[in-house]
């Protein structure tokens, strides 16, 4: 579910989260991206909710703590390493191809364990 930038896994006890960034650095030529990934138990945000200044809802792209799952989506890469792609003013047919398996395949799995977990 979601829309824009921002979708959440449909989930009663957390708030899984996948959320695409944008580089600051992007030009009207050139736009470079990459996903943000993030689960927290609701339960456990609306304690901290009640403590410190946090937003009704978590944003995927931010680090609250470590009391929550958060990844870039090139860390479950083999790589390993922090990941942007970059497209230009035409769509790129294998670019998409990638980062729809690298959610499939990677995000996805990886934020269904963290569910599990919780």
């Amino acid at each position: 579910m979601g829309s824009g930038q921002i979708y959440r896994l449909p989930d009663e006890r957390n708030w899984p989260l996948l959320g695409f960034q944008k580089s600051m650095f992007n030009t009207g030529e050139r736009l470079s991206f990459t996903i943000n990934l993030s689960v927290v138990s609701k339960e456990l945000w609306e304690q901290r909710r009640s403590v410190r200044r946090l937003p009704l809802r978590p944003a995927p792209s931010t680090f609250y703590g470590p009391w929550m799952w958060h990844r870039r989506i090139g860390h479950l890469l083999p790589a390993g390493d922090d990941h942007w792609w970059e497209v230009g003013t035409a769509p790129d047919p294998a670019i998409v191809s990638e980062v729809v398996e690298a959610v499939r395949d990677l995000a996805l799995p990886a934020m269904r364990r963290q569910i599990e977990s919780c």
